[in-house]
């Protein structure tokens, strides 16, 4: 014969947990109650309620005083760190000056212009940052999986809030200086390196080039650094955000490509979820973020 076997779903508040404590160090209902400003009949209700939960007494009684019983030290024990984790959290959680915030940055804003942010930021906010290309930001804030991002180039989601930090100026690069400048399309049949799919640069300059233009595409790579070591050693050319070489041009290790009649201009942008509850906090820190980046260009 088969049995069907129903578990008992266990409910218990932090409340009664609370209490429970306080009760196994007075063991007195009434002197318990008295401590914790509530009622006897209330502290009586709490605990019956929580035994009745677990379905297992934890204090012996007579009638005159309460004694925990073997099932109510092991309860104790096992909730203690419990309580103090919760009693942490929710400390921390009242705490004005603690804030915390997840975010995701394009590749190139990461490794080039963030520097002075992570430099002058405020000391009580906590940054998770990690790096990313637009189109996994863009889907994560969509997501709710961080609280804000900064993309390079295209976004036209709805539910997104976007906040324009400045525009950038996409350049082609090469490891000779070249004299004469050059249309796209004498360019095509050189050897190119590009960033991967879903990067916003690379998306950016696509849809910039004439449509019959077509690139000798040799290599899609995931990091800016590996581009321009690349450059630097190969017959390559690539396409990259200026300010992510700015040192090479100065010291003449990369040298800018001239174009006729070809600019390639992109907007970075902020982004968090049209959603969000916009407090204080973060506010400021996206327009200490702004300014910072503004800076750093």
């Amino acid at each position: 014969m088969i049995k069907n076997i129903y578990q008992k779903r266990i409910k218990m508040t932090f409340k009664q947990l609370k209490y429970f404590q306080a009760l196994s160090k007075n063991l007195n209902l009434r002197a318990c109650a008295k401590e914790l400003n509530i009622t006897q009949a209330a502290l009586s209700l709490a605990i019956f309620e929580l035994e009745k939960s677990l379905n297992v007494k934890l204090f012996d009684r007579n009638a005159k005083f309460l004694t925990l019983n073997e099932k109510g030290k092991f309860f104790l024990k096992q909730i203690s760190p419990l309580v103090l984790d919760f009693e942490r959290i929710q400390k921390q959680m009242q705490d004005q000056t603690h804030y915390e915030l997840k975010m995701k940055v394009s590749q190139n804003v990461g490794v080039y212009l963030l520097c002075g942010v992570l430099n002058d930021k405020e000391d009580h906010i906590k940054l998770d940052i990690m790096i990313a290309n637009s189109k996994n930001i863009i889907k994560d804030v969509l997501e709710n999986e961080i609280d804000l991002g900064i993309i390079e180039g295209i976004c036209k989601d709805k539910d997104l809030k976007k906040i324009k930090i400045c525009d950038d100026e996409l350049i082609v690069v090469s490891k000779e200086k070249l004299d004469k400048e050059f249309f796209i399309d004498e360019l095509q049949n050189h050897k190119w390196l590009s960033r991967e799919k879903g990067s916003g640069a690379k998306e950016v300059f696509l849809n910039a080039l004439p449509k019959n233009v077509k690139l000798n595409l040799i290599y899609e790579l995931n990091s800016t650094a590996m581009i321009k070591e690349l450059v630097k050693k190969g017959n390559f050319l690539a396409v990259l955000p200026k300010f992510s070489v700015k040192e090479e041009l100065e010291s003449q290790k990369l040298f800018q490509v001239r174009l006729k009649n070809f600019k390639i201009s992109r907007e970075l942008f902020l982004i968090y979820h049209k959603n969000k509850e916009l407090n204080e906090k973060f506010v400021n820190f996206c327009n200490f973020l702004i300014q910072q980046i503004q800076k750093e260009l």
